[in-house]
């Protein structure tokens, strides 16, 4: 019978409680998962913690095994004719679907825990700014306001912390501790808390920028927010918004997204010598994995942090 592991409590169980938004991808992987199952002619109601079965000894039962997996693997490639880019997304979506019912106590050990996927290989995208793009999108800033210097401060800010698109739009300005350099993030869908360094030259700025006349009075509100637009948090809109207007004015000619500023945040803490741990802690990476995409080996880039720091 067909649709073992579509039909089993386990994959209900991620329908509906799994955090990803699109789940067609990973479904489809499932769906093959599912056929090689019923190929190796698993009967029953499926239980991945007694899964392997002997001849010997019939009462007793082994918890599904990364051999099983391999067999997977090996039916795909040569029954399937998969090429390395399946064979990776195969691997891919399986390992997160077994990792979630394993976090989620469905199953007692990951059979996927250490497994391996070397199939496929995504070619890194570079799509952080340079040094003279990073200079001239500060100047740029700085001339649109050589005052109270809101944008000038925002992508300074970007360009130090690596923080992402939701973490600077909502971050209040009470989070952040001038005195030792630190910003403190709530990450309430994750329940969890993290920090971030910045520089001591924008603690300076930031003194500077808090105490501002214009930010004053918005300061009155514990609760309000270190960026914004018209006496309100900065939408996404807006800020993608901000820093498409800003590379116009610097004459930059690509796009450049709020990502592509976190991006380039990891490769100007790699310019000033932060080792690679460093990296992952200041942007939050819970894989070290990720942060090495951000910050592959670098033989020629200059100390973009130390020239960034406009005084």
């Amino acid at each position: 019978m067909k649709g073992i592991l579509l039909n089993s409590k386990y994959f209900q169980f991620w329908f509906q409680h799994s955090p990803l938004k699109s789940k067609n991808h990973v479904i489809q992987e499932l769906k093959k998962f599912d056929e090689f199952i019923h190929v190796m002619g698993y009967e029953g109601e499926l239980d991945f913690d007694r899964f392997h079965g002997s001849l010997r000894y019939p009462d007793k039962y082994r918890p599904i095994q990364e051999s099983f997996i391999d067999k997977f693997v090996e039916y795909l490639k040569h029954e399937k004719n998969a090429s390395n880019y399946v064979l990776y997304n195969a691997i891919s979506s399986l390992k997160n679907f077994f990792r979630f019912l394993y976090e989620m106590e469905l199953i007692e050990t990951h059979p996927m825990a250490y497994y391996k996927n070397p199939y496929y290989h995504r070619p890194i995208k570079n799509t952080a700014l340079s040094k003279d793009e990073c200079l001239d999108l500060l100047h740029a800033a700085m001339k649109r306001d050589p005052f109270f210097r809101h944008d000038f401060v925002l992508i300074w800010f970007m360009l130090v912390t690596g923080l992402r698109n939701s973490e600077v739009r909502h971050l209040p300005y009470k989070n952040i501790d001038l005195n030792t350099g630190m910003v403190i993030l709530n990450q309430e869908q994750k329940g969890e808390v993290r920090s971030t360094a910045i520089t001591k030259a924008l603690a300076t700025e930031l003194q500077r920028y808090i105490g501002h006349p214009y930010y004053v009075s918005r300061a009155s509100d514990e609760n309000a927010t270190l960026f914004f637009h018209k006496n309100k948090s900065l939408s996404d809109k807006q800020l993608r918004k901000k820093i498409n207007d800003l590379c116009i004015e610097a004459g930059i000619s690509r796009t450049v997204t709020p990502h592509d500023l976190r991006r380039t945040a990891g490769y100007l803490m790699q310019s000033s010598g932060m080792n690679i741990v460093e990296i992952q802690r200041q942007l939050g990476h819970k894989i070290l994995s990720t942060t090495l995409r951000y910050v592959p080996p670098l033989e020629d880039l200059a100390k973009i942090l130390i020239d960034t720091e406009i005084k």
